[in-house]
């Protein structure tokens, strides 16, 4: 009868906590200035700002509608998100950009997410819609002559070539299934699936963490602070190789509708516009570091991808984060 009781504490002591409010912020800048040699070549800036939150009840809002649960236990964290991107070619001194060679283009959006996991089954869902726009409205130009100023970097030359205006509405989904977990070793695998006006595609990749670390499945915030876990102090290390199949990337193929380039002048060219040898099958690898103490957490990840463009050199970035627990 005892272990009964016991067991029952334990279990209400549980689900207390999993369901205590918890936010968190993230900061992150992803940039091929991280890097040992880099360049403004393809994708060179990513910045974005994350609102992580997990309650009781998180209300009954429509955009709560289309997000898709892990069952009945799972741990569910919601997100708000904003985000700019850019890509620029390899050489940004010229005012006429080489139409084989990455476009000039940047995409402005916001997304909302839900980062479902399982701690029973041991499997995640994700789920992001993405809405916004890319061209002018997305001041890439501005933001990254902002930056070169500042860094004296070249000034970028042939943004008043970048690709067309766009409207960017995407459905991002992810699968992560345990395939090894012990107390400092966990391997995972998984897909991701893009359907929308700003990528198309898919993604097979597996996940390797090693060190003092919680496990992947007690919830997204969980990794990177140490909010309610006995051990105050996380270090870990992480690899992920991917390999993609890429469908349509507007980013650089342009609007899936309309292809042109957007002129200062506002004035679009109708004109047919040579599209790059585009690389639909693409190989990355990322190599990470955490640390967390506390309400505060850090990341850095390395970021080495097969280029995007046929006959291009491989890029590569580093991703820069940085977690508050509120």
């Amino acid at each position: 009868m005892r272990s009964i009781v016991f067991l029952l504490m334990l279990l209400s002591a549980t689900a207390i906590a999993q369901q205590q409010p918890v936010q968190m912020f993230r900061l992150y800048e992803e940039n091929d200035l991280f890097t040992p040699n880099s360049t403004d070549r393809g994708y060179t800036n990513g910045a974005r700002l994350d609102f992580f939150y997990r309650r009781p009840q998180p209300g009954k809002s429509i955009f709560n509608s289309f997000l898709l649960k892990a069952g009945d236990n799972s741990i569910n964290t919601y997100s708000w998100s904003v985000m700019q991107t850019m890509y620029t070619p390899e050489n940004i001194s010229t005012t006429s950009p080489d139409p084989f060679d990455y476009p000039y283009s940047s995409a402005l959006f916001i997304s909302r997410a839900l980062h479902s996991a399982n701690p029973m089954k041991k499997y995640i869902l994700q789920t992001e819609w993405i809405a916004g726009v890319m061209g002018k409205y997305a001041f890439g130009e501005q933001i990254q002559s902002f930056v070169h100023k500042h860094t004296n970097s070249p000034k970028p030359m042939g943004w008043d070539h970048q690709l067309s205006p766009a409207l960017l509405i995407n459905l991002n989904l992810r699968f992560e299934k345990s395939l090894v977990q012990k107390k400092f070793i966990e391997i995972l695998y998984g897909s991701d699936v893009y359907i929308g006006t700003l990528q198309d595609g898919v993604k097979f990749h597996s996940t390797f963490r090693i060190g003092k670390m919680a496990s992947y499945f007690s919830g997204y915030i969980e990794q990177y602070s140490s909010f309610n876990n006995t051990s105050r102090l996380k270090s870990y290390f992480t690899v992920r190789p991917a390999f993609d199949i890429v469908l349509h990337n507007t980013m650089i193929e342009g609007n899936v509708f309309k292809r042109g380039i957007f002129t200062s002048d506002s004035q679009e060219k109708n004109s047919p516009v040579p599209k790059p040898a585009v690389n639909r099958f693409l190989k990355s690898i990322d190599i990470g570091y955490v640390i967390a103490y506390r309400g505060v957490g850090a990341s850095f990840t390395y970021k080495l991808s097969s280029s995007d463009i046929h006959n291009l050199p491989a890029h590569a970035v580093g991703n820069i984060s940085v977690y508050i627990l509120l």
